[in-house]
């Protein structure tokens, strides 16, 4: 009996050298009522001011000197507004929201993946809309 288990010692060592996979990452809710509220506001305001049309999708289309004008933060803060829309729309927290803004002749002036993640604790130390604690992205 001892001699029958030999050949799948080998086999046995082997299963000590792969990873196991991993689980698949949990699904969190959705993006705060609140939060999202305060997003739709923001990017309506944006919208009236600077002419900028915006899709449920993370998709937009702003004019290119307003676009031009604007410094780096403005349009890191756009593109994290339009993935949080887009995460409330689809009811979804997403690490890898897609985000596309264009300018009006539709040439691409920003694509990039934003994290919508949203930290609910947030709500209670009084962070702004999409701070979830883990720095700038």
């Amino acid at each position: 009996m001892r001699f029958a288990l030999l050949p799948l010692l080998p086999l046995l060592g082997l299963a000590g050298c792969h990873d196991a996979p991993k689980p698949p990452e949990q699904a969190q809710g959705p993006i705060p009522a609140q939060i999202c509220a305060q997003v739709k506001k923001a990017l309506d305001t944006l919208a009236s001011q600077s002419g900028m049309e915006y899709k449920d999708d993370g998709q937009a289309t702003i004019e290119r000197d307003a676009w031009l004008e604007m410094v780096d933060s403005q349009r890191d803060s756009i593109a994290h507004a339009l993935g949080l829309h887009a995460g409330c729309v689809s009811g979804r927290q997403d690490q890898n929201q897609e985000i596309v803004v264009r300018a009006e002749d539709g040439q691409v002036m920003i694509r990039r993946l934003v994290d919508t993640r949203v930290d609910p604790m947030s709500l209670f130390r009084g962070k702004g809309a999409g701070d979830n604690g883990r720095g700038p992205e």
